[in-house]
């Protein structure tokens, strides 16, 4: 039987589709977590194992529990050097919340060995029971390519051990809001030199200001994190070009409507409005009764 011509299984529009829905799954339905990445000081090149470690940043990231029916692993158990607790938790994370909060942040801190992704010894502090675990394999292929591409890391965590590592004073108060990310379109015409991530840029008109969090050549995007000022809710406006203040280039903003994929056979825009018309969303529960009363 043929393949349905209908869909394509792996544009750009159905992937996008599938991290926002995964996205807003652990959104709702998750924790608020702390991700403490470890840095390797000092390391036995010989055995391949860290000598002094420590951990002095933290980041606010959002992980769905899969252990619903309490912890895994043996529990307390009685060993010669007393009661030990082995207990461990399966987390899942965005790959997408990951890049955007805790691995840029990360690439700016020292000694951090893989700053791009979940790394094992990394440690996560879990708010419900007051515990800190430790990373002990991530799994970066599950669910298995769907629609072409991965969504999620899930992190296999046990208890952690202390065994004279050195923590930042008041670890958890360095957490910040690192400010609500907006991609902007621009013409490939209007591309002058090329962005670096983290580089501050300004805008022609506005005078604000943002940081670049990512760079898509190929879909003509940039993704600019915690615009500064308050007119227009911080939000460049269309038409307005953007200077990088360490390697000057430009652009000129085209859009920043993620539905508006310049086809003339989309309705992504139309069924947007309609769905706007259906559900009002200034109501607390626009999909229920409870709350709005």
């Amino acid at each position: 039987m043929a393949k349905n011509t209908y869909f394509t299984h792996g544009t750009r529009e159905e992937q996008m589709l599938q991290q926002s829905l995964v996205d807003e799954f652990i959104n709702m339905f998750g924790i608020s977590t702390s991700y403490i990445p470890r840095k390797l000081i000092r390391k036995d090149t010989i055995l391949n194992e860290e000598i002094i470690s420590e951990f002095e940043e933290a980041f606010t990231l959002e992980a769905y529990l899969e252990n619903f029916e309490g912890f895994q692993g043996s529990g307390d158990i009685l060993t010669k050097f007393g009661i030990r607790s082995t207990d461990e938790i399966s987390l899942v994370i965005s790959r997408h919340q990951f890049e955007d909060f805790v691995s840029l942040p990360m690439q700016l801190v020292n000694n951090v060995p893989l700053p791009q992704r979940p790394a094992e010894g990394d440690l996560i502090y879990f708010p419900l029971s007051d515990n800190i675990f430790e990373v002990k394999f991530v799994e970066h292929e599950a669910p298995f390519y769907q629609f072409g591409k991965l969504y999620t890391y899930k992190l296999k965590c046990e208890l952690f051990e202390y065994s004279n590592e050195v923590t930042g004073d008041g670890i958890f108060d360095t957490q910040k809001d690192e400010g609500f990310i907006v991609k902007y379109f621009y013409e490939q015409a209007s591309l002058s030199g090329s962005p670096e991530v983290g580089e501050l840029v300004t805008g022609s008109q506005t005078g604000l200001t943002a940081y670049i969090n990512s760079w898509n050549p190929k879909e003509r995007y940039v993704e600019l994190r915690a615009p500064t000022g308050s007119s227009d809710h911080g939000e460049f406006k269309v038409g307005e070009n953007l200077v990088g203040s360490n390697s000057g280039f430009s652009i000129n903003i085209s859009n920043f409507d993620e539905l508006d994929m310049k086809d003339s056979f989309a309705d992504n825009i139309e069924f947007e409005k309609f769905g706007d018309g259906i559900l009002d969303f200034t109501e607390i529960n626009p999909f229920g009764e409870f709350g709005n009363r």
